[in-house]
């Protein structure tokens, strides 16, 4: 009862303070199983996400599917009200932008080519890859000895570079990997690095709108929403 007292006044709170009944939400529709198009919509993990958290927020939203490097130059210019896109807390990050509370941690992957063995994450020095820009996947292939880092627009043309063998393997977060392997043969995964906390960011400018943001998303953590959501979407 205390919790839904909470959201309530939370939902008031939220009209009151905004004076709008409506999200614009960006994101990067290329990060399948956390968002993708299907039939020209966006789907996925945070798809799902954003159609529960806002309905306890009380609020209508409209998705901004854009390249992720704007994603957070958006959000400063109140283009966008939040973004969802898979984005991993930094603290270079945390200095634009407001973060939520973490609603999952994914590894960060190595994906590689069957055809062009490398192994084990050792083999990986020297070598080259592709990478989303403005994604924390560059540093984390920086962590490689000598590495070539080639950024691309999305994780698409990474994708393509990688099968055609222009780069030695791409970096993703795992649930992204693991859709990649299902889907093509091809491909597998290299090496492994430790998880990246994923939360939803929000304009420095509205602490009234994460506040509320938090409370609808802490009760969808605590009551399992978020956990079956993963489990449909096989993000662990």
């Amino acid at each position: 009862m205390k919790k839904l007292l909470i959201l309530a006044l939370s939902i008031i709170t939220f009209t009151f303070c905004l004076g709008a009944s409506k999200l614009y939400v960006g994101t990067n529709a290329e990060y399948p199983p956390f968002e993708y198009l299907e039939n020209d919509t966006i789907v996925g993990l945070d798809a799902d996400i954003i159609e529960e958290l806002t309905k306890r927020m009380g609020v209508e939203y409209k998705w901004s599917n854009m390249s992720f490097d704007g994603l957070i130059p958006a959000l400063q210019m109140n283009k966008l009200d939040i973004v969802i896109a898979g984005m991993s807390v930094t603290p270079q990050r945390a200095k634009a932008v407001n973060f939520s509370v973490p609603y999952l941690s994914s590894e960060v992957v190595f994906v590689g080519r069957k055809n062009n063995p490398i192994n084990s994450m050792d083999e990986l020095v020297g070598k080259t890859f592709g990478v989303e820009i403005g994604t924390t996947k560059e540093a984390s292939a920086k962590k490689i000895k000598d590495s070539i880092v080639v950024p691309f627009n999305g994780n698409t043309p990474a994708l393509i570079a990688l099968k055609s063998g222009k780069v030695d393997a791409m970096v993703v977060d795992k649930s992204v990997g693991d859709n990649y392997i299902t889907n093509n043969e091809d491909l597998m995964i290299i090496g492994t690095l430790a998880g990246e906390p994923k939360a939803i960011a929000v304009g420095k400018k509205y602490p009234e709108l994460l506040k509320n943001v938090n409370v609808a998303l802490t009760s969808m953590l605590e009551d399992g929403t978020i956990s079956n959501l993963k489990e449909k979407y096989g993000v662990k």
